[in-house]
């Protein structure tokens, strides 16, 4: 048991490892990666490692201290997560104020927040101080996977641990244990997982498929014999009410297909596709789909993407994004935008 759990970024780990062993954990952590790659996992990790009865620099999962912060029942490892949208500024004023306390049963305090970048800008001042300042006893770990999301004064002074994607060949071993996927469903999940251990132990492959479907019939209404009327009705689809709780996992699918055929066009043999099952279908769209339009067409996505929090109006950028793919009215998404 112990830090020998946790899969890749063996750099992060054995980096942390060290500071334990020399007793110079600095006071202000960062874990920065993509969502899904283990940044909170490791970070109880420390808070145990720091508090562990029985092990040195290390932990073993069974002792009082370890349990009761699994359980989040350690009065000293505080774990602060938003409250509703944001992390707001009284949960940061809390947790400023019970930094100074000294430890009740353990050696250090430990304050974990999580989704760091959604702290109010309130809320992320307050904590600037004990941040720069923190006392001997307590360690504050940040985790987040929107690290520029943070206020400039806030990255300074913590130290910055930047976590990988883990390779394919071991997300594959560890996928291998899911008995519900196929050898090429393993491959689809692995590449679409992004190097997120998370999201692939977790991904509803079958889903995924049904989204896809038609996402990608979208695509093909575009790259083809170009009609509005096939378009449209497939947006209405996109767009239905029932629907819309989706709606950014399947602009998320576009982005992929897209991405892929540009890939094709560039090199047939990439081996950095996602949607590696539909490689003659992806190849037949791109035949009829320029580089200059894919480019055009994803920065429609990335503004719908930055939009979709403000009441954007999804259904004039999906009509500008297929009029963009088919090479209809070219150019309109550019005066629009």
């Amino acid at each position: 048991m112990g830090f020998n759990q946790f899969l890749g970024n063996h750099i992060v780990v054995d980096t942390l490892k060290l500071q334990l062993e020399k007793g110079r954990v600095p006071h202000s952590l960062l874990f920065a990666g993509i969502q899904g790659i283990g940044k909170a996992t490791l970070a109880r990790f420390m808070a145990k490692a720091l508090n562990c009865q029985t092990s040195q620099n290390d932990f073993c999962d069974s002792c009082p201290s370890c349990r009761k912060i699994d359980l989040g029942m350690h009065p000293d490892v505080r774990l602060y997560q938003p409250d509703g949208q944001f992390i707001k500024i009284d949960q940061m004023r809390i947790l400023s104020r019970e930094a100074f306390f000294r430890p009740f049963e353990g050696r250090r305090r430990v304050f974990l927040i999580d989704e760091a970048d959604r702290m109010n800008l309130e809320a992320a001042n307050s904590i600037l101080k004990t941040l720069e300042e923190p006392p001997e006893s307590s360690i504050l770990i940040l985790v987040t996977a929107k690290p520029n999301d943070l206020l400039p004064t806030i990255r300074s002074r913590c130290q910055l641990f930047r976590f990988l994607p883990l390779p394919f060949a071991e997300m594959e071993q560890q996928l291998s244990k899911r008995e519900d996927l196929s050898d090429p469903d393993l491959r689809l999940v692995s590449h679409i997982a992004g190097g997120s251990i998370g999201k692939a132990l977790t991904f509803d492959l079958s889903a995924y498929k049904e989204q896809r479907q038609e996402v990608f019939g979208l695509l093909e209404t575009c790259s083809g014999k170009f009609s509005y009327v096939s378009a449209n009705k497939q947006i209405s689809g996109i767009l239905d009410k029932r629907e819309l709780v989706h709606f950014e996992e399947k602009m998320q699918i576009l982005q992929s297909l897209l991405r892929d055929v540009y890939l094709l066009k560039l090199d047939p043999s990439s081996p950095f596709l996602i949607n590696q099952d539909l490689i003659e279908l992806l190849e037949k769209v791109g035949q009829s789909i320029s580089l200059d339009r894919i480019q055009r067409a994803t920065g429609i996505l990335r503004h719908l993407e930055r939009g979709a929090s403000r009441n954007l109006n999804k259904n004039l950028a999906l009509d500008q994004l297929v009029f963009e793919l088919s090479g209809e009215y070219s150019g309109l998404a550019e005066k629009i935008f």
